[in-house]
Formats: C-alpha cells, structure tokens, sequence
C-alpha cells in the first residue's frame, strides 16, 4: 500500500465500518517518539529545503519526514530558516 521508505510503511491497517455497513480501510495513528538525542546535525543552506536536506543527510529526498520528526519544536514551515541554522537528526542512515 506504502513504498517501503513511507513513514506509515510500518504501521497497521485497522478498518472502520460505516453506518452504512461499509469496511473503510485506515492507518494507524503514526505517533512521533519524544525526541532522542540527536546522532548528528546539519547545516541549512541558502535556498533548502526540506527534501534538499534529507537527500544531503540520508541519500533521499523522501526521508524529509525525519528531519521533521528530529525538530518537534521547531515550525515547520520556517524549519529550513535562517541560513545556517542547525538541525538535529536522529540517525544517520534511514532503517
């Protein structure tokens, strides 16, 4: 159903039944992990983005999710601002 590097390739399927009798199928809740100490960071260049920084750090751009997952407190949509900022990762090599 997910490619194998999907962040939701791991969890389990559960299925709901509508009022109407019909099996709607779902993913599990995807909960995100109090932060681990970070394994390594890297440097945001002018013009990043998210993909650009996760094909850097883990050789595909797909992974940006867990560059994501590895900054909960920072705002996503200003994660890769200012220019020159650090940013935590939680592995090195994706599983």
């Amino acid at each position: 159903m997910f490619d194998k590097d999907s962040r939701y390739a791991k969890l389990p399927l559960r299925e709901f039944i509508d009022p109407a009798g019909r099996s709607v199928a779902y993913v599990a809740r995807r909960i995100i992990r109090s932060p681990e100490a970070p394994v390594a960071s890297i440097k945001v260049q002018s013009g990043d983005r998210l993909d650009l920084i996760a094909d850097r750090a883990y050789g595909e751009p797909r992974q940006f999710w867990r560059v994501a997952d590895a900054n909960p407190n920072a705002d996503h949509t200003t994660l890769t601002e200012p220019p020159g900022r650090r940013l935590a990762l939680n592995q090195i090599k994706p599983e």
